[in-house]
């Protein structure tokens, strides 16, 4: 049996960086960035006024104040995306809008709040201000953004491996951005085998099963970033098997689930070795020892690709899923460009035991919750709710090492489950999450 280490090693060893292509700025959210980008032109391009206020001449409100107030012509209103018509010349000001070019001769911009005009006004003044009066004195730059604050034309905005997000496209318009070089995303094939099964929707004869690996693996391939592609469900006989994985040898991968055990009908291995070559067969953690991964050369394939990677992960749900987290996970990751691929993890205390030692390392289904700066974690959370239930409700695995034994007050490794986006429990009660 190959340790769990060992086995990530061999499949990140034959897993390669997908080819780059072009996308629509909004198609491209989650993608990893293929090129580096660099600003085009100075941001802002000239001096802009942070507040809205008026542009002024330092020295004319040098030791103003309430009581004595420096008043001032005003000579116009400036707003945004309109150029000033002349500039500040000395006792006057130009009343000017958040953003808006400063006009020459100013050099500093005073809030309205210092000064005289209207502070509960809602939306355009309808009286035009002939004079103002400044409460405030202020050094020169004050409340104006300079040339190139924002960005400086040539500098790195954003580097190549960056994974496009919301803040990432908002940067990339910002620079005028239409499209963008992104690491494409991984189509995979979804095979689950098996005569028991039926598919959901469909009535349910004595002895079947409803298939919902298929909708497992094909719902992860989506949450990190691939796009899935079902195959169909493969039958207990080679040709079926072999029909279903032809169908998908131009894809990036394939991942099928069950079929990979010792039973007679356990036809995925063998095929597997029939078609490529076997990597790995069976690991040292259970749920899911009995999984493969191999690889089968291409018929037409590029230089880069010469070969389909094949997740053959157990059948057993619970199985199945800690398959694909622990070991399809990073190898997707590593295709879709990421440099990070390791499990997030975090150090937890346990509130109850594991007191059986086993002879492989095992993964629980965990309650995870955050409490006074720390957190804590139900590890016989399967015991309580039942399988299905603890499979559907846990946000969290733990994996109890080779041989341990792990006691209530012991802390032990979590790797936090994202598959819902975020959990309720650690946002309320640990604020430092």
């Amino acid at each position: 049996m190959t340790t769990y280490q060992k086995a990530l090693e061999m499949v990140l060893g034959h897993i390669t960086v997908l080819d780059v292509e072009e996308r629509p700025l909004l198609a491209s959210m989650g993608q990893v960035l293929a090129e580096e980008i660099r600003a085009g032109f100075n941001m802002p391009g000239s001096r802009i006024s942070g507040p809205d206020g008026y542009a002024v001449r330092s020295q004319d409100i040098m030791g103003a104040r309430r009581e004595r107030p420096a008043v001032l012509a005003v000579t116009e209103t400036v707003r945004a995306g309109r150029l000033p018509r002349s500039p500040v010349k000395r006792g006057t000001a130009v009343r000017i809008m958040t953003g808006s070019v400063v006009p020459e001769g100013a050099d500093c911009v005073v809030r309205f709040e210092d000064t005289d005009e209207p502070g509960d006004k809602n939306g355009p003044s309808r009286q035009k201000a002939r004079e103002v009066k400044i409460y405030v004195s202020s050094s020169p730059g004050t409340n104006i953004q300079p040339p190139g604050s924002n960005a400086r034309e040539g500098s790195l905005i954003l580097p190549r491996g960056s994974v496009i997000g919301p803040a990432q496209v908002s940067a990339l318009a910002a620079l005028g951005l239409k499209k963008v070089k992104v690491v494409r995303q991984p189509v995979i094939g979804v095979i689950a085998t098996g005569d028991e099964l039926v598919s959901p929707g469909k009535d349910l004869p004595p002895g079947k099963t409803y298939d919902c690996n298929t909708a497992g693996m094909a719902s992860l391939v989506m949450h990190y970033g691939g796009i899935p592609k079902i195959l169909g469900i493969a039958r207990d006989n080679e040709p079926s098997l072999r029909a279903r994985i032809g169908r998908g040898m131009a894809l990036d991968a394939i991942v099928t689930t069950g079929g990979v055990s010792m039973g007679d009908f356990d036809l995925v291995r063998l095929l597997l070795g029939k078609l490529g070559k076997i990597v790995f067969s069976r690991i040292k953690m259970g749920p899911g020892a009995a999984l493969a991964f191999g690889v089968i050369p291409r018929s037409t394939a590029s230089d880069r690709t010469p070969t389909l990677p094949l997740f053959a992960l157990a059948g057993p749900p619970t199985g199945c899923l800690i398959n694909f987290e622990t070991l399809v996970r990073p190898a997707l990751l590593k295709m879709r460009g990421f440099e990070r691929l390791g499990h997030p993890t975090v150090r937890a205390i346990a509130l109850d035991s594991a007191p059986d030692r086993r002879p492989m390392a095992f993964v629980r289904w965990t309650s995870l919750t955050g409490a006074e700066g720390e957190y804590r974690v139900e590890l016989n959370f399967a015991g309580r709710m039942g399988n299905l239930a603890s499979r559907a409700c846990a946000n969290s695995l733990t994996i109890i090492p080779e041989g341990a034994v792990v006691d209530a007050g012991d802390k032990v490794q979590v790797l936090p489950l994202d598959w819902c986006g975020y959990d309720i429990s650690l946002r309320e009660e640990d604020p430092s999450v």
